[in-house]
Protein backbone atom coordinates (compact mmCIF):
# COMPACT_ATOMS: atom_id res chain seq x y z
CA UNK A 1 0.00 0.00 0.00
CA UNK A 2 1.35 3.12 -1.04
CA UNK A 3 2.20 5.78 2.08
CA UNK A 4 1.13 9.05 2.01
CA UNK A 5 4.69 9.86 2.31
CA UNK A 6 5.09 8.51 -0.75
CA UNK A 7 2.34 9.92 -2.87
CA UNK A 8 4.08 13.24 -1.72
CA UNK A 9 7.08 12.86 -2.97
CA UNK A 10 6.01 11.42 -6.09
CA UNK A 11 3.18 14.55 -6.65
CA UNK A 12 5.99 17.45 -5.98
CA UNK A 13 8.57 15.83 -8.02
CA UNK A 14 5.80 15.33 -11.06
CA UNK A 15 4.42 19.29 -10.22
CA UNK A 16 8.06 20.87 -10.21
CA UNK A 17 8.28 19.51 -14.18
CA UNK A 18 5.87 22.73 -14.51
CA UNK A 19 7.46 24.86 -16.59
CA UNK A 20 7.16 28.85 -15.30
CA UNK A 21 6.81 31.61 -17.05
CA UNK A 22 9.21 34.54 -16.43
CA UNK A 23 7.82 37.32 -14.50
CA UNK A 24 5.30 34.68 -12.56
CA UNK A 25 7.22 33.09 -9.27
CA UNK A 26 6.80 36.56 -7.72
CA UNK A 27 2.80 36.61 -8.36
CA UNK A 28 2.27 32.68 -7.62
CA UNK A 29 4.23 33.07 -4.20
CA UNK A 30 1.93 36.03 -3.40
CA UNK A 31 -1.45 34.19 -4.23
CA UNK A 32 -0.02 30.89 -1.79
CA UNK A 33 0.70 33.43 0.73
CA UNK A 34 -2.95 34.89 0.68
CA UNK A 35 -4.27 31.35 0.55
CA UNK A 36 -2.09 30.39 3.45
CA UNK A 37 -3.46 33.87 5.25
CA UNK A 38 -6.72 33.00 4.77
CA UNK A 39 -7.04 29.71 5.36
CA UNK A 40 -5.02 30.67 9.31
CA UNK A 41 -7.94 33.37 9.60
CA UNK A 42 -10.63 31.31 8.92
CA UNK A 43 -9.34 28.68 11.09
CA UNK A 44 -8.88 30.86 14.16
CA UNK A 45 -12.33 32.62 13.24
CA UNK A 46 -13.46 29.06 13.74
CA UNK A 47 -11.46 28.07 16.70
CA UNK A 48 -13.06 30.82 18.55
CA UNK A 49 -16.57 29.01 18.04
CA UNK A 50 -18.74 31.83 18.45
CA UNK A 51 -16.80 33.85 21.25
CA UNK A 52 -16.16 37.41 20.60
CA UNK A 53 -12.99 39.06 19.12
CA UNK A 54 -12.54 40.49 23.23
CA UNK A 55 -11.09 36.97 24.15
CA UNK A 56 -8.12 37.19 22.00
CA UNK A 57 -7.98 40.68 22.77
CA UNK A 58 -7.78 39.97 26.75
CA UNK A 59 -5.97 36.70 26.39
CA UNK A 60 -3.36 38.06 24.27
CA UNK A 61 -2.96 41.58 25.94
CA UNK A 62 -3.53 43.44 22.46
CA UNK A 63 -5.60 46.13 21.18
CA UNK A 64 -8.96 45.28 18.99
CA UNK A 65 -7.38 46.45 15.44
CA UNK A 66 -4.24 43.92 15.47
CA UNK A 67 -7.12 40.90 16.29
CA UNK A 68 -9.71 42.63 13.30
CA UNK A 69 -6.55 42.68 11.55
CA UNK A 70 -4.83 39.28 11.78
CA UNK A 71 -8.47 37.76 11.38
CA UNK A 72 -9.08 40.20 7.89
CA UNK A 73 -7.07 37.03 6.16
CA UNK A 74 -5.07 38.64 2.70
CA UNK A 75 -6.31 42.04 3.39
CA UNK A 76 -3.98 42.51 6.05
CA UNK A 77 -0.97 43.01 3.41
CA UNK A 78 -2.05 45.42 2.49
CA UNK A 79 -3.63 47.54 5.61
CA UNK A 80 -0.63 49.10 7.32
CA UNK A 81 2.76 47.43 7.55
CA UNK A 82 2.23 45.97 11.16
CA UNK A 83 3.73 42.25 11.18
CA UNK A 84 1.59 39.26 10.33
CA UNK A 85 0.56 36.20 12.22
CA UNK A 86 3.13 33.32 12.47
CA UNK A 87 4.02 30.66 14.41
CA UNK A 88 4.59 32.85 17.49
CA UNK A 89 1.71 34.71 17.47
CA UNK A 90 -0.10 31.02 16.71
CA UNK A 91 1.52 29.46 20.08
CA UNK A 92 0.19 32.17 22.45
CA UNK A 93 -3.45 31.64 20.31
CA UNK A 94 -3.52 28.04 21.23
CA UNK A 95 -2.58 28.70 24.68
CA UNK A 96 -5.47 31.26 25.22
CA UNK A 97 -8.23 29.20 23.28
CA UNK A 98 -7.21 26.27 24.84
CA UNK A 99 -6.72 24.35 21.45
CA UNK A 100 -5.24 20.88 21.64
CA UNK A 101 -4.74 17.83 19.46
CA UNK A 102 -5.39 17.74 15.90
CA UNK A 103 -6.84 21.59 15.70
CA UNK A 104 -4.12 22.60 17.62
CA UNK A 105 -1.63 20.88 15.18
CA UNK A 106 -3.83 21.84 11.89
CA UNK A 107 -3.28 25.58 13.15
CA UNK A 108 0.46 25.14 13.83
CA UNK A 109 1.25 23.97 10.81
CA UNK A 110 -0.83 26.67 8.94
CA UNK A 111 0.94 29.16 10.90
CA UNK A 112 4.63 27.66 9.44
CA UNK A 113 3.51 27.37 6.25
CA UNK A 114 2.54 31.49 6.31
CA UNK A 115 6.06 31.86 7.83
CA UNK A 116 7.50 29.72 5.18
CA UNK A 117 5.81 31.42 2.32
CA UNK A 118 6.62 35.37 3.65
CA UNK A 119 10.39 34.50 4.05
CA UNK A 120 10.52 33.32 0.21
CA UNK A 121 8.92 36.60 -0.37
CA UNK A 122 11.46 39.27 2.06
CA UNK A 123 13.54 37.98 -0.74
CA UNK A 124 11.37 40.31 -3.10
CA UNK A 125 12.51 44.06 -2.49
CA UNK A 126 9.30 45.76 -1.36
CA UNK A 127 7.57 42.76 -1.36
CA UNK A 128 4.64 43.75 0.39
CA UNK A 129 3.37 46.72 -1.60
CA UNK A 130 3.67 44.36 -4.84
CA UNK A 131 1.56 41.70 -3.13
CA UNK A 132 -0.95 43.99 -2.11
CA UNK A 133 -0.90 45.77 -5.37
CA UNK A 134 -1.13 42.31 -7.41
CA UNK A 135 -4.09 41.08 -5.02
CA UNK A 136 -6.27 43.88 -5.29
CA UNK A 137 -5.76 44.51 -9.33
CA UNK A 138 -5.84 41.36 -10.73
CA UNK A 139 -8.12 39.83 -12.88
CA UNK A 140 -8.70 36.32 -10.62
CA UNK A 141 -9.29 38.18 -7.32
CA UNK A 142 -11.39 36.40 -4.50
CA UNK A 143 -12.74 38.06 -1.44
CA UNK A 144 -11.98 36.09 1.57
CA UNK A 145 -14.31 33.66 2.12
CA UNK A 146 -15.73 30.38 4.88
CA UNK A 147 -14.34 28.02 2.50
CA UNK A 148 -10.78 29.54 2.34
CA UNK A 149 -9.86 26.39 4.61
CA UNK A 150 -11.39 24.14 1.86
CA UNK A 151 -8.21 25.15 -0.26
CA UNK A 152 -5.88 24.07 1.71
CA UNK A 153 -3.64 21.83 0.30
CA UNK A 154 -5.25 18.54 -1.55
CA UNK A 155 -3.34 15.48 -2.82
CA UNK A 156 -5.38 15.39 -6.52
CA UNK A 157 -3.36 13.40 -9.20
CA UNK A 158 -5.47 15.66 -12.20
CA UNK A 159 -4.32 18.38 -14.41
CA UNK A 160 -0.63 17.40 -15.30
CA UNK A 161 -0.35 18.45 -18.16
CA UNK A 162 3.12 20.52 -18.98
CA UNK A 163 1.55 24.16 -18.72
CA UNK A 164 3.10 26.90 -17.54
CA UNK A 165 3.05 27.51 -13.86
CA UNK A 166 0.71 30.62 -14.04
CA UNK A 167 -1.84 28.98 -16.01
CA UNK A 168 -2.05 25.82 -14.03
CA UNK A 169 -5.27 25.95 -11.85
CA UNK A 170 -5.13 27.23 -8.16
CA UNK A 171 -5.85 23.32 -7.16
CA UNK A 172 -2.81 22.18 -8.68
CA UNK A 173 -0.58 25.17 -7.51
CA UNK A 174 -1.67 24.26 -4.00
CA UNK A 175 -1.36 20.74 -4.23
CA UNK A 176 2.18 21.23 -5.46
CA UNK A 177 2.51 23.59 -2.32
CA UNK A 178 0.78 20.80 0.13
CA UNK A 179 3.30 18.18 -1.54
CA UNK A 180 6.44 20.15 -0.77
CA UNK A 181 4.90 20.70 3.13
CA UNK A 182 4.75 16.47 3.54
CA UNK A 183 7.89 16.15 2.53
CA UNK A 184 9.56 18.81 4.52
CA UNK A 185 7.82 17.67 7.27
CA UNK A 186 8.37 14.39 7.18
CA UNK A 187 12.49 14.56 6.71
CA UNK A 188 13.27 17.78 8.60
CA UNK A 189 15.73 16.74 11.55
CA UNK A 190 16.10 19.08 14.93
CA UNK A 191 19.85 18.76 15.88
CA UNK A 192 20.01 20.43 20.01
CA UNK A 193 23.34 21.40 21.09
CA UNK A 194 24.61 20.10 24.16
CA UNK A 195 24.76 23.35 26.86
CA UNK A 196 26.62 23.05 30.39
CA UNK A 197 24.82 24.23 32.80
CA UNK A 198 25.21 27.79 33.89
CA UNK A 199 28.51 28.61 36.04
CA UNK A 200 26.17 30.28 38.91
CA UNK A 201 28.03 33.01 40.87
CA UNK A 202 30.06 33.83 37.76
CA UNK A 203 29.76 37.26 36.07
CA UNK A 204 31.65 38.44 32.92
CA UNK A 205 33.13 41.54 33.32
CA UNK A 206 32.52 44.56 30.39
CA UNK A 207 34.49 46.72 28.38
CA UNK A 208 34.63 50.24 28.17
CA UNK A 209 31.17 50.24 27.17
CA UNK A 210 29.57 48.40 29.66
CA UNK A 211 31.33 49.20 32.91
CA UNK A 212 30.21 47.82 36.39
CA UNK A 213 26.97 46.35 34.35
CA UNK A 214 25.61 43.83 36.10
CA UNK A 215 25.96 39.67 34.55
CA UNK A 216 22.93 38.11 32.98
CA UNK A 217 21.35 36.43 30.70
CA UNK A 218 21.73 33.54 27.93
CA UNK A 219 20.13 30.55 26.75
CA UNK A 220 20.78 27.99 23.93
CA UNK A 221 18.48 25.21 25.53
CA UNK A 222 16.26 23.84 22.04
CA UNK A 223 19.22 25.80 19.46
CA UNK A 224 19.29 24.71 16.14
CA UNK A 225 22.84 23.46 14.19
CA UNK A 226 24.24 22.96 11.09
CA UNK A 227 26.93 20.50 10.94
CA UNK A 228 28.49 18.13 8.64
CA UNK A 229 30.49 17.82 5.45
CA UNK A 230 29.17 20.87 3.85
CA UNK A 231 29.14 22.88 6.90
CA UNK A 232 30.15 26.77 6.27
CA UNK A 233 34.13 27.16 6.45
CA UNK A 234 34.03 30.98 6.85
CA UNK A 235 31.70 33.62 7.72
CA UNK A 236 30.04 35.70 5.03
CA UNK A 237 30.60 39.40 5.85
CA UNK A 238 27.77 41.97 6.78
CA UNK A 239 24.37 41.84 8.42
CA UNK A 240 21.82 38.79 7.97
CA UNK A 241 18.46 39.62 7.09
CA UNK A 242 15.25 37.16 8.16
CA UNK A 243 18.15 34.31 8.82
CA UNK A 244 15.55 34.44 12.60
CA UNK A 245 12.49 34.80 10.30
CA UNK A 246 10.78 37.63 9.13
CA UNK A 247 11.55 41.07 10.42
CA UNK A 248 15.28 39.89 12.12
CA UNK A 249 18.45 41.14 11.20
CA UNK A 250 21.82 40.15 12.80
CA UNK A 251 25.11 41.77 13.31
CA UNK A 252 28.01 41.85 11.13
CA UNK A 253 30.42 38.77 12.58
CA UNK A 254 32.69 39.26 15.45
CA UNK A 255 35.85 37.39 15.52
CA UNK A 256 36.83 34.98 18.05
CA UNK A 257 37.83 33.52 20.63
CA UNK A 258 39.71 31.16 18.54
CA UNK A 259 37.93 29.51 15.38
CA UNK A 260 34.69 31.15 16.43
CA UNK A 261 32.99 33.70 14.84
CA UNK A 262 29.16 35.31 16.19
CA UNK A 263 26.48 38.00 16.27
CA UNK A 264 23.77 39.24 17.55
CA UNK A 265 20.26 39.23 16.62
CA UNK A 266 17.04 40.67 17.03
CA UNK A 267 13.59 39.60 16.19
CA UNK A 268 10.31 41.76 15.84
CA UNK A 269 6.77 39.80 15.69
CA UNK A 270 3.15 40.92 16.16
CA UNK A 271 3.18 41.24 20.17
CA UNK A 272 6.93 40.12 21.06
CA UNK A 273 10.64 41.57 20.65
CA UNK A 274 13.30 38.94 20.91
CA UNK A 275 17.43 38.02 20.73
CA UNK A 276 19.76 35.68 20.30
CA UNK A 277 23.76 34.81 19.67
CA UNK A 278 24.23 33.23 16.75
CA UNK A 279 27.92 31.17 17.36
CA UNK A 280 29.64 29.65 14.71
CA UNK A 281 32.95 27.13 15.37
CA UNK A 282 34.80 27.76 12.09
CA UNK A 283 37.32 25.18 13.73
CA UNK A 284 38.07 21.97 13.54
CA UNK A 285 37.65 20.41 16.88
CA UNK A 286 34.65 20.98 19.17
CA UNK A 287 35.36 24.66 21.37
CA UNK A 288 33.49 25.91 24.75
CA UNK A 289 32.98 29.36 25.10
CA UNK A 290 31.28 31.64 27.56
CA UNK A 291 28.14 33.53 26.79
CA UNK A 292 25.82 36.17 27.94
CA UNK A 293 22.83 37.46 26.41
CA UNK A 294 21.16 41.12 27.02
CA UNK A 295 18.47 43.26 25.53
CA UNK A 296 18.20 47.18 25.38
CA UNK A 297 14.68 49.20 25.10
CA UNK A 298 14.93 52.65 25.31
CA UNK A 299 18.71 52.62 25.96
CA UNK A 300 18.21 51.18 29.10
CA UNK A 301 19.83 47.25 29.42
CA UNK A 302 17.76 44.58 30.55
CA UNK A 303 18.28 40.92 31.35
CA UNK A 304 16.44 38.02 29.43
CA UNK A 305 13.12 36.84 31.14
CA UNK A 306 13.86 33.16 31.17
CA UNK A 307 17.44 32.94 30.71
CA UNK A 308 20.24 31.55 33.12
CA UNK A 309 22.87 34.02 34.04
CA UNK A 310 26.61 33.66 32.19
CA UNK A 311 26.96 30.17 31.23
CA UNK A 312 29.28 27.96 29.01
CA UNK A 313 28.32 26.60 25.77
CA UNK A 314 29.93 23.63 23.37
CA UNK A 315 29.87 23.86 19.75
CA UNK A 316 31.08 21.26 17.80
CA UNK A 317 33.53 21.32 15.00
CA UNK A 318 31.99 22.84 11.94
CA UNK A 319 28.67 23.31 13.71
CA UNK A 320 26.65 26.85 14.08
CA UNK A 321 24.59 27.20 17.39
CA UNK A 322 21.32 29.60 17.81
CA UNK A 323 20.10 30.85 21.13
CA UNK A 324 16.58 30.06 22.02
CA UNK A 325 14.80 33.36 20.64
CA UNK A 326 11.75 32.20 23.79
CA UNK A 327 14.31 32.35 26.61
CA UNK A 328 15.29 36.40 25.73
CA UNK A 329 11.55 37.29 24.47
CA UNK A 330 9.52 40.81 25.77
CA UNK A 331 6.34 42.05 24.91
CA UNK A 332 5.92 44.25 22.17
CA UNK A 333 4.72 47.83 23.41
CA UNK A 334 1.82 49.90 21.80
CA UNK A 335 3.93 52.83 22.32
CA UNK A 336 7.33 53.54 19.47
CA UNK A 337 10.25 51.91 21.33
CA UNK A 338 14.17 51.15 19.84
CA UNK A 339 15.57 47.40 20.73
CA UNK A 340 19.13 45.99 20.40
CA UNK A 341 19.66 42.77 21.51
CA UNK A 342 23.83 42.89 23.42
CA UNK A 343 26.17 39.93 23.33
CA UNK A 344 29.26 38.82 24.87
CA UNK A 345 30.81 35.79 23.75
CA UNK A 346 34.55 35.12 25.22
CA UNK A 347 36.32 31.78 25.52
CA UNK A 348 35.37 29.56 29.01
CA UNK A 349 38.36 31.05 31.37
CA UNK A 350 38.24 34.86 30.76
CA UNK A 351 36.29 37.09 32.58
CA UNK A 352 36.64 40.58 30.68
CA UNK A 353 35.08 41.61 27.64
CA UNK A 354 33.38 43.84 25.59
CA UNK A 355 29.89 43.56 24.26
CA UNK A 356 28.54 43.72 20.99
CA UNK A 357 25.21 44.93 19.96
CA UNK A 358 22.28 44.15 17.12
CA UNK A 359 21.15 46.58 14.77
CA UNK A 360 18.75 48.34 16.39
CA UNK A 361 14.62 47.47 15.62
CA UNK A 362 12.75 50.36 16.19
CA UNK A 363 9.28 49.60 17.00
CA UNK A 364 6.38 51.13 15.97
CA UNK A 365 2.88 50.09 16.67
CA UNK A 366 2.51 49.18 12.82
CA UNK A 367 5.43 49.05 11.12
CA UNK A 368 9.64 48.29 12.48
CA UNK A 369 12.73 49.62 10.86
CA UNK A 370 15.69 48.87 11.22
CA UNK A 371 19.52 50.80 11.62
CA UNK A 372 21.48 49.78 10.03
CA UNK A 373 19.80 47.76 7.40
CA UNK A 374 20.66 45.85 4.28
CA UNK A 375 19.23 47.80 1.24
Amino acid sequence: MTSAFTVAVQQAKETTELVEEPGAVFETLVEDFADALDAWSQTVKGALNGRPQKVLVNGLNVNQGNVSRWLSGREQIWKGQAALPGVGLTQDIVRVLQLHGPRADLLMQMADRVDQLQKQLMEHKGWRKKAGDHLRSGPDVEAPSNSAVAKAPSTSRRNRQRRSWRDQPRRVKASFVGALAVVIAATAVLVTAAVVGPDGDEKAGNGPEGAGHQASASASQGSSAQKGPGAVLSESPGLEKGILGEDSRCSVPFAGPGAMAWRVCARVEAERVSFALKIANHGSKAATVKIRLEYVQANEFHPCPKAPSTHLLDVAAGETVTTDLRQCTVTREDAPFAYQGVGWVLAEDVNVGSYKLSPTANVYPDRVTWQPDLV
